[in-house]
């Protein structure tokens, strides 16, 4: 059974503005299949912070779970998101 793509009209690329400099970075890690731990680890916070995050992404995406989170990841081959400029230099 093939899987369609979940870019949608509600998780297109626009969706992925509304991402910050942390989000793109969680998503990275996440479709390059790292756990919540080894986030954590990698960004210097709590693994309840890494959670928080991944709920309000996909929020973000208007997906219902990680997997589906990672599959628009995916899709919308993530790595090659320009990483957002943070506010704070």
């Amino acid at each position: 059974m093939t899987q369609r793509p979940l870019v949608t009209e509600t998780t297109r690329p626009d969706s992925l503005s509304a991402l910050n400099c942390r989000d793109v970075q969680v998503l990275r890690c996440l479709a390059a299949g790292n756990s919540t731990a080894r986030i954590a680890a990698v960004q210097s916070v709590s693994s309840n912070t890494v959670r928080t995050r991944i709920r309000r992404i996909q929020g973000k995406l208007h997906v219902a779970d990680r997997q589906a989170m990672v599959r628009v990841a995916r899709d919308l081959d993530v790595r090659r998101i320009p990483r957002p400029r943070s506010a704070v230099r």
